[in-house]
């Protein structure tokens, strides 16, 4: 195999890994939404059961979305009427087994001096984050893995568990779904060492050039 064969395979390789990457289900990070307080749609969700939350952003208390949120983001207490807000996709997910799935979402602590509980349900996956007023890590969640055992058609929704008008903050919600980028180039590896010393070889037994 000469190099430039060896070299022609590289970027085939690198296309083949492109093509496991994960594909995006879900992208919602509030910043295309009116700031309004007693929202009932919320992008790609709404609230249920009579409930609404406040979306903040700019002059609507926009300070209150403190990194690693940005832009708008969404308290999960509204204002007025049934203020305690249950937060849910528009559209339900079909969940397939054999396929991994993963959820990431930044849940961050009220801001204003209230201890916060918020319920986050997607198929299989139940946690509840209790935050301090100003907890901005326990509840930032990356790439939690989600799998089924059969065919399973799920909502991802979010439940304050606590009463009056101040909740915690939610911002970038994502699901996608494949392999995750890191481990795409941990399954690309292989090959391209393979490639490597299979040229080496090759170079090895080539008789050497005549002067």
């Amino acid at each position: 195999m000469t190099r430039f064969s060896v070299f022609t395979m590289v970027p085939a390789l690198l296309g083949l890994s492109a093509s496991v990457h994960a594909g995006t289900l879900l992208s919602e990070n509030f910043d295309e939404l009116t700031p309004q307080l007693a929202a009932t749609s919320v992008g790609a969700f709404s609230t249920l059961g009579g409930t609404n939350v406040d979306i903040l952003g700019g002059g609507l208390f926009g300070s209150l979305c403190a990194a690693p949120e940005s832009g708008n983001c969404v308290d999960m207490d509204g204002t007025g009427g049934l203020p305690q807000g249950t937060l849910q996709t528009n559209t339900a997910l079909t969940l397939s087994p054999g396929v991994d799935y993963y959820l990431s979402f930044d849940l961050i602590g009220s801001g204003r001096g209230v201890t916060t509980s918020t319920t986050v349900a997607f198929g299989p996956y139940s946690q509840t984050f209790v935050l301090a007023s100003g907890d901005v890590t326990s509840g930032i969640v990356s790439d939690e893995l989600v799998t089924v055992t059969t065919s399973t058609s799920a909502n991802l929704k979010f439940t304050s568990n606590t009463p009056g008008e101040v909740g915690a903050l939610l911002d970038d919600v994502l699901i996608t779904s494949g392999v995750p980028e890191p481990s795409t180039w941990i399954l690309s590896g292989p090959a391209l060492l393979g490639v490597y010393l299979l040229a080496r070889r090759r170079v090895a037994r080539a008789p050497a050039a005549r002067v």
